[in-house]
């Protein structure tokens, strides 16, 4: 059989083609969310948080996330053009960094974890059967191999992610975003609208990233959210119902020594709750060893899905340039137990476990509940 020279430069052309052709397109995310209650103002919050003040607390936020299945050159140069509306930028820089991980030489026994976690679940007045399920992390330790031991500790010491690299190499970054590394960025506007046109371009994209959104995917309204009664009662919640809203999902934690409780609205749901749902009750007794806890809701919205060349139904998938998506959420928080323990000889240690810097708001609230 004769030799064909043409077979090589023809396998070496079919080869790149496929390989264009089934390249890994580039992605974005982009996402909008509201926060609400303690998530806008750290411990300070909390003292909203006691008198029911919930409009001057409410803060947007929008992340944005270019990630390049390739590496990124050196030079490059990335950003994102948002509309008027927002009353930012309108160019907002997008940066990133990807360095390799030290080596840390492994951790002691000493930083094994330790502790429990009681974990109920439900809306209602009392604890369901079969409640709660306990995790124990010594017991856990001993079941495992020291090379899952080994590695959970690896994990833990790794810093950024990605390959473990030589001490001091870096990697080229493969992922750039905002607002990380935006020096000028002052907070994004109370009356900023995503509404219109977005335009993300890049030195190493060769096509630019363009949609356009509408009010069902601008930012979210406030939850709302309240919380009622005794920590060591059942304690109802309540919110705003949300027209954009898909579902909620709703839990709260409380820590006392060596154990983390934790509450969920519901168990292996996303989201836990309808978005007809607009209150819940937290079981008694959950927190009956806490002196204070943390309740937290997000309000899940609607998602927008972009991609470049449009998909068309009914005809043959085109191979993807670039694909967006948007997602938009509201998140709430409300503090349990926080007039008792300020009222009471509560330790500052009680507060600072549910919120950062907690300890010292309870002392200045001590003079207006009592000694």
């Amino acid at each position: 059989m004769k030799y064909n020279r043409a077979i090589p430069a023809i396998a070496t052309i079919l080869a790149l083609s496929i390989g264009s052709v089934l390249a890994a397109p580039v992605q974005y995310e982009m996402d909008l969310h509201t926060y609400s209650g303690m998530g806008t103002g750290g411990a300070m919050g909390m003292i909203g948080s006691m008198f029911g003040s919930k409009g001057a607390s409410v803060s947007k936020t929008m992340d944005l996330r270019l990630n390049n299945p390739g590496d990124i050159p050196d030079s490059y140069s990335a950003e994102h053009t948002v509309p008027d509306a927002m009353h930012i930028g309108p160019q907002l820089p997008l940066k990133g960094e990807r360095r390799g991980g030290s080596s840390s030489g492994g951790e002691s026994s000493s930083s094994d974890p330790d502790g429990r976690i009681l974990i109920y679940w439900g809306c209602s007045d009392t604890v369901a059967k079969g409640q709660p399920m306990i995790i124990d992390f010594k017991a856990m330790g001993k079941n495992m191999s020291p090379e899952v031991m080994a590695m959970v500790r690896q994990a833990k010491a790794r810093k950024g992610g990605g390959a473990a690299v030589a001490e001091g190499e870096s990697l080229p970054p493969r992922t750039v975003w905002w607002p990380a590394g935006d020096s000028g960025f002052k907070g994004i506007p109370a009356d900023a609208s995503a509404v219109g046109e977005h335009v993300v371009k890049a030195s190493f994209m060769n096509e630019d990233i363009r949609y356009t959104i509408g009010n069902e995917l601008d930012f979210l309204e406030p939850l709302n959210l309240k919380a009622g009664g005794d920590i060591k009662a059942a304690v109802p919640l309540n919110w705003d119902g949300l027209s954009r809203v898909k579902g909620y999902n709703l839990n709260a934690v409380g820590a006392a020594e060596k154990e983390v409780v934790l509450w969920m609205a519901a168990r292996n749901k996303s989201p836990m709750l309808p978005a007809s749902q607009t209150s819940c009750t937290i079981p008694v007794g959950i927190f009956e060893k806490v002196e204070m806890a943390m309740v937290a809701e997000e309000g899940v919205g609607p998602q927008g899905l972009f991609a470049f060349p449009p998909q068309e139904k009914g005809k043959p998938k085109k191979p993807l340039i670039w694909s967006a998506r948007v997602r938009v959420s509201t998140t709430d928080t409300a503090m349990l137990g926080l007039q008792q323990a300020a009222g009471s000889a509560a330790t500052g240690a009680a507060a600072d476990s549910v919120v950062p810097g907690g300890g010292a708001v309870l002392k200045s609230l001590k003079g207006l509940f009592g000694k």
